[in-house]
């Protein structure tokens, strides 16, 4: 991966429960007013998903060396479209027992070794020598910056050395949650990190859900240096021809047996075979694919209409108040060994049903904020280190999009609404001749296709642009 991409797993350490600011957050979406635009224009007996939608639609515009393009199916579902509040749902313990009971595979699974008395002393008599040493002559901050960072350090060290025990050994676990304190504001988080030989799980949730969630499961390979990669990604189906050993069936047996452990309401979306192909761009290794597997990304569907998921699991937030909530994804690779991996982000719950069928704007009022908004969206302006960009929408869905509560910036709490969902790929070629599939907004890229992203979300009540990173 050429570019520092902000990976979900990276922040469930790093951020905590937040903050509430001084004055309320004000986020630039009137909330209200859209809500009572899409419940009372129509009785819900009436409203219904608007007509004449082609089953087709193309467009094209080129701006210098960035080209827009829609070649696209466009598919709305047959169920009305509702407008429901959501949260998120965390991964309880119950939950977590029950998915550790089959992914451990009846296994001996261990906790991380913990550190001993005489380790974190060691620790504590370092960090006190570095407070008498000083900063170094060219170190960029005051003495009185280093020691206090020092300090917290210290303070840290200390509490970890009381609960500390004088001897580690090692910890086997039934996959009951560790608690830790941590993040920028001392969060209290619930974690399971078991491993053994074959295989990792690791949970991390907070025990109100207010924080984020996710899953990751990995069966140690063959090579633990190469494994399997999206480079020569295929669509497949129940009919395809797959290589030796991989039985499509079978393993569509085994992830719905996940899926209904995760709970209701999740579904296969799409299936990819892939390989362990290695182009040689990420760690020099070059290879033909000789071990295959199926990628099955999944989606959630709320009242019959799916919500949107993005192949991707980035986001980003724009204040130091707000908690970072991404959209939920979820993608499990198997083989013909059974599980590779799963990689669940921030699973949902539904709290209530604000409008069953919800009013929406003509299909042509959304055409041509789409066909307007898209090369404003992707400007050149400013992006001089790209020589060209590709910007490709293979299909439009109309479906649920989660939106943040406005002006809640302790819970992550919010509504599905009815939203026009664009997928397809933002291939971009910087000067020096790299490419990469680059992410919503152009904030971020892969060197090789991982799946179709969100290159644009319309509200399908409004017509405004919804930010999936920033979900508002």
């Amino acid at each position: 991966m050429k570019r520092t991409i902000l990976l979900l797993a990276a922040l469930l350490l790093l951020i905590g429960c937040q903050k509430t600011p001084e004055q309320p957050l004000i986020v630039p979406k009137e909330q209200q007013v859209m809500v009572e635009k899409a419940t009372a224009t129509q009785a819900p007996e009436t409203a219904s998903s608007p007509l004449e939608v082609p089953e087709r639609w193309t467009f094209t515009e080129q701006n210098k060396n960035f080209t827009y393009a829609i070649d696209a199916d466009v598919y709305v579902p047959e169920e009305p479209l509702p407008m429901v509040w959501v949260r998120a749902q965390g991964i309880s313990q119950e939950k977590a027992y029950d998915l550790f009971r089959l992914l451990s595979c009846g296994e001996e699974m261990r906790l991380p070794r913990e550190r001993t008395k005489a380790e974190i002393e060691k620790d504590i008599r370092h960090c006190t020598e570095l407070i008498e040493k000083g900063p170094d002559k060219d170190a960029d901050m005051t003495r009185e910056e280093f020691e206090q960072g020092l300090l917290d350090e210290l303070e840290y060290l200390k509490k970890a050395y009381e609960a500390a025990p004088e001897t580690s050994e090692n910890r086997i676990t039934d996959g009951t949650y560790e608690t830790r304190q941590g993040g920028r504001f001392d969060a209290t988080r619930l974690i399971l990190d078991a491993n053994n030989q074959e295989r990792e799980l690791n949970i991390y949730t907070c025990p109100n859900a207010d924080d984020m969630s996710s899953l990751s499961y990995y069966r140690h390979l063959w090579d633990r240096e190469v494994g399997y990669s999206m480079i020569h990604a295929q669509e497949v189906g129940p009919a395809s021809p797959l290589p030796d050993g991989l039985d499509y069936n079978k393993i569509i047996d085994q992830v719905n047996e996940v899926l209904q452990v995760m709970g209701p309401g999740l579904e296969i979306a799409t299936v990819f075979l892939i390989d362990d192909a290695a182009d040689g761009s990420t760690d020099g290794i070059i290879q033909d694919g000789s071990h295959y597997a199926l990628c099955v990304d999944c989606r959630r569907r709320v009242k019959g209409v799916s919500v949107a998921a993005s192949s991707s699991s980035i986001s980003r937030f724009d204040n130091v108040y707000s908690i970072p909530w991404q959209m939920e994804t979820l993608r499990f690779v198997v083989d013909a060994e059974g599980m590779v991996s799963i990689n669940w982000y921030e699973p949902l719950t539904v709290l209530d049903t604000l409008s069953e069928s919800t009013s929406l704007l003509p299909f042509e009022n959304i055409r041509d904020v789409a066909e307007k908004m898209l090369p404003i969206v992707y400007n050149p302006a400013g992006r001089e280190h790209l020589k060209s960009l590709e910007v490709n929408v293979s299909h439009v869905r109309l479906e649920l999009m989660r939106v943040r509560e406005q002006n809640n910036t302790q819970e992550l709490k919010g509504l599905l609404i009815p939203a026009w969902v664009f997928y397809g790929t933002l291939l971009e070629t910087e000067s020096d001749g790299w490419k990469d599939y680059a992410t919503y907004g152009l904030s971020g890229g892969y060197d090789y296709y991982q799946g179709d992203e969100i290159i644009l979300c319309l509200n399908a009540v409004d017509g405004s642009v919804i930010d999936p990173l920033l979900g508002y």
